[in-house]
């Protein structure tokens, strides 16, 4: 660790990092919870979490009734900033609308957060798959297309931090599940400037990636989900790939031109 990080770590608010422990316990499947519910997954003690819930309340970020708790529609406040005409996912959604309409494949973007990758924006065919992801959603960046694609551009001590939060587990057969693998994987991904994942995930899907790079700066990843009945590795290579590399540099240049403070010179 770095004299920076280090004195930037002594700057931490406790009590922000314990609000934002709870916020980021509700999801998709448990968007209804106790307090005692929210203490085990947040890892804090009750007292801790009642405090901080009664004070969401108090903001209208959260309802309380009968004993449960669940986010109100004031939380969506927190990231409308995000999403601002200037923002990647806004600037992506014309040009992943059209790898939609050209491969007939559901089309998402993604950025790195720790040892995940969350999806913040999507573009889906007609024919939707089988647990489809949401915007919002994190998952395991080392068996998605999209992480790893990420995973690859990191600096040599921010994938050493980041091998260290990862969760190995099996997912699949096809699930890498070790440090080697995972490292192996990522100098193949850099050599060839892609990523294609064959149900390393969930079994019969399939998915292609590739880095946003914006003034060789890499702002995300855009990608294809499938299905094994639909493409596999040779197709997603040869048909997917090219589509996804000129979308791709078409949403980097885009954004620079959106974002001029962030690239003058």
């Amino acid at each position: 660790m770095t004299a920076e990080r280090t004195d930037r770590s002594r700057d931490r608010v406790q009590s922000i990092e314990r609000g934002i422990a709870v916020l980021r316990v509700f999801d998709r499947g448990q968007a209804l919870l106790s307090s005692g519910e929210i203490a085990a997954r947040s890892g804090l003690p009750r007292p801790v979490v009642r405090r901080i819930l009664i004070t969401y309340e108090h903001l209208g970020y959260v309802r309380g009734d009968r004993g449960l708790w669940r986010l109100t529609p004031r939380i969506l406040e927190l990231g409308a900033a995000y999403f601002a005409d200037s923002s990647l996912p806004e600037i992506a959604r014309s040009a992943m609308d059209d790898v939609v309409r050209r491969l007939g494949e559901t089309c998402s973007l993604g950025v790195l957060s720790g040892a995940d990758v969350i999806h913040v924006a999507r573009s889906e065919d007609h024919r939707p798959l089988p647990g489809s992801v949401r915007v919002g959603m994190r998952l395991p960046a080392s068996a998605t297309a999209a992480g790893k694609v990420l995973l690859s551009q990191l600096s040599d001590a921010e994938l050493d931090a980041v091998v260290g939060e990862i969760d190995w587990e099996a997912h699949t057969p096809s699930t890498l599940t070790g440090e080697h693998q995972l490292r192996r994987r990522l100098d193949a991904v850099r050599a060839r400037g892609f990523d294609v994942s064959i149900e390393e995930l969930n079994p019969g899907m399939v998915a292609a990636a590739v880095p946003v790079r914006a003034a060789g700066d890499v702002i995300g990843a855009l990608g294809v989900s499938s299905t094994t009945v639909r493409q596999d590795e040779a197709s997603l290579t040869r048909d997917v790939i090219p589509v996804l590399r000129a979308e791709a540099e078409r949403i980097a240049g885009a954004y620079m031109a959106a974002n001029p403070q962030l690239y003058r010179g």
